[in-house]
């Protein structure tokens, strides 16, 4: 039996690493100063302030972000359309995933569906390969 794994370029696996996405942002994924970024977690994660070090870090290296904190267990299709409204309101050059598995889902989608190209919507994606095009920078 053959198959084919496709991950991430690059996987950044060390204490204190949250405090490294501002220059992960400017340095690896080129977003430029003034450039914003949709910051998507969960109410959760904000109220233990677990992404301070993480938002301070991408606002350090000049870059606006906007969070979206209304992730929720098992999200409903509203809070991706959500996620992707504010993405294209704001502009947004890359998305940072953070938090639990819903918060990153949503990312992953709101990457893709945000993206200046793309021209399927939500429902057309659901199943394995069916999207198709670039997607947004995306950090998770």
């Amino acid at each position: 039996m053959s198959f084919l794994f496709q991950t991430a370029r690059g996987i950044l696996c060390e204490l204190g690493s949250a405090r490294r996405i501002g220059n992960i942002l400017s340095e690896d994924l080129s977003i430029a100063k003034g450039s914003s970024v949709l910051f998507v977690t969960d109410a959760g994660i904000q109220q233990l302030q677990l992404d301070d070090g993480a938002r301070q870090s991408i606002a350090e290296a000049g870059i606006q972000v906007n969070v979206f904190s209304d992730v929720v267990a098992d999200p409903h299709e509203d809070c991706v359309h959500e996620a992707v409204r504010i993405a294209k309101s704001t502009n947004a050059a890359a998305i940072v995933g953070f938090g639990g598995g819903s918060s990153l889902d949503v990312a992953k989608l709101a990457a893709f569906l945000a993206h200046k190209d793309c021209q399927q919507n939500l429902s057309e994606i659901y199943g394995l390969d069916m999207c198709k095009g670039e997607r947004l920078p995306l950090i998770q």
